[in-house]
Order: structure tokens, then sequence, then C-alpha cells
């Protein structure tokens, strides 16, 4: 998991994490098997806010701010699909650079709305078995990213 989002609460960590040093210097908690598509995307110019590797595993640990009764339902909705949270113009890019891996698969990209207004980052969801897939579209030149991003 990256730093949080503004307006955004903490979540407990459910996965093992490794430590990492976010471009801006600060030490963040990403989940080991989010590690290298956080590095690429860093590598790429993008940010993260925050990220999970596998969101049914963490909202069944109590990693997500459900009601305990419906933990069960949303885990199971959500089990095996990857998170990353991310401004919006990035989650925009990564769309556009994944419309052959993700056509079929249940990606779904989300931009919250709350009443204080819309919130800075999008929530992209996807099969946790496509973070290589991903991987090579990042490594592979993917527009604006050039082949910088780290192997």
């Amino acid at each position: 998991m990256s730093h949080a989002a503004p307006g955004y609460p903490e979540c407990v960590q459910v996965h093992p994490a490794e430590t990492l040093t976010a471009p801006g210097g600060e030490p963040v908690q990403v989940d080991c098997g989010m590690v290298p598509l956080v590095r690429a995307l860093w590598a790429c110019g993008m940010d993260t806010f925050q990220c999970c590797q596998d969101v049914g595993a963490s909202i069944y640990g109590g990693g997500w701010h459900y009601p305990e009764p419906r933990r069960v339902r949303y885990a199971a909705f959500w089990d095996g699909f990857a998170w990353l949270q991310l401004p919006i113009d990035d989650a925009e890019r990564i769309m556009a650079s994944t419309v052959d891996i993700a056509a079929g698969n249940g990606w779904e990209c989300s931009i919250p709305i709350r009443a204080q207004g819309r919130r800075p980052g999008a929530n992209l969801y996807f099969p946790a078995r496509q973070i290589p897939a991903v991987l090579g579209v990042l490594r592979g030149g993917m527009s604006g990213c050039g082949r910088g991003a780290p192997r």
C-alpha cells in the first residue's frame, strides 16, 4: 500500500509488505506482490496513492472499511483482484495502454465522488494474475513512459 490520497483514511496492512521510498522521499508500505508494478509506475513518472495485491483477501482480513457482516460478500466479489489508487490522468494513461489485456477480464476504473466533491484519485481494479502483463506494457514503451521502467 502506498501513501493515502488526501481525504482517504489509512487502511490496515493485511498482506506482507516492503518499505519503499516514494519519489517524494517518504517511506511507504507496498504489498510485496505490487512492488514491481509500483516501482515501474514511478519510473514512468506516475504517482500512486494506495494499492493492494488482492482486494478480496484484504477485505476479508479487515483491511478495508466494510461493515463486518458484508465482508464475506465483498471479499468474494474482489477475490484475486489487485487495486491501484492513482491520479486520474495516470489511470487514464494505464487504461488507454492496456486495452488489449483488459478486454474481457473485468477491469474496472472509477473516480469516487463524495459530498465534498470529486476525489483526486481513480480506483483501478484488475486481476492480480495480470500484473506481469501490465508490467510488460509499462516496460514495452507505454505512451509517455519510454523504456526506463526497472526490470
